[in-house]
This record gives structure tokens, sequence and C-alpha cells, in this order.
């Protein structure tokens, strides 16, 4: 099995994580999150949707749990920047409008990395 290399952290200051939804961050990467911020790194996490699909809650009312957990597990980490767009939960789709959102997310931001997730990658 392949490895992934381990990324050079002293080599930065600012991270932005773009995921789907809320939680996705803490799947995986939310350990290293905490040892960045926790040596100064600023990390904001931006949200593709509001996970407003994952459960049988009306999709208002499951937006708003979903983004008050998202908030209590940035307050774990030390993050203080969570932005979530309002792309449709379920159907994302890679559009122009997806691009645009993100593209201006990280020309805002400025960040040295940018951390997103990948199905292919397997943590063991």
């Amino acid at each position: 099995m392949d490895l992934l290399p381990v990324l050079p952290d002293q080599d930065f200051r600012k991270v932005l994580c773009v995921v789907a939804h809320p939680d996705d961050v803490e799947y995986g990467t939310s350990s290293a999150v905490a040892k960045w911020t926790s040596q100064g790194v600023e990390v904001a996490y931006l949200l593709l949707t509001r996970g407003e699909a994952g459960m049988p809650n009306p999709p208002e009312e499951t937006a708003r749990i979903r983004r008050a957990e998202q908030e209590a597990a940035c307050a774990q980490v030390g993050v203080t920047s969570l932005e979530m767009l309002e792309h449709p939960d379920g159907v994302l789709q890679p559009s122009l409008d997806l691009r645009r959102d993100i593209a201006r997310a990280i020309r805002r931001f400025r960040p040295d990395v940018v951390v997103t997730g990948s199905w292919e990658v397997e943590f063991v």
C-alpha cells in the first residue's frame, strides 16, 4: 500500500478545508486541523451544502441542526471561520456556479493550502 506523503505543515499559515457536507472534515482531517490550529495556523471551513438531505426532519430543521453540530465541531478544533454555501444537498454537481463559489472563497481567504477529501484514499 502506498502512503500519502506527510504535508510539510511548517511551510504554511492558512488552510482552507473544502468539503461537501457538515461533518465531512471530521472524517480523517479534524485531528490535523486541531494540530494546525494549536500551532497558530488559521484554518477555515467551506462547506458546499447545509447537509439538509441527510436526516428525516424537514430540510430547514435539518440544516439548522447540522450547522449547530458543525459549529460545535469547529470550536473543538479551533476553527473560527465557517462558511456554508446553499448548494442543494443530495444532488451536488460539478457546475460553473459551484466552481465560482469555491474560487470566490479561495480568493477571499487566500490560503496557502486547500484541503479536500477523496474517496480514493483509505484511512487505516
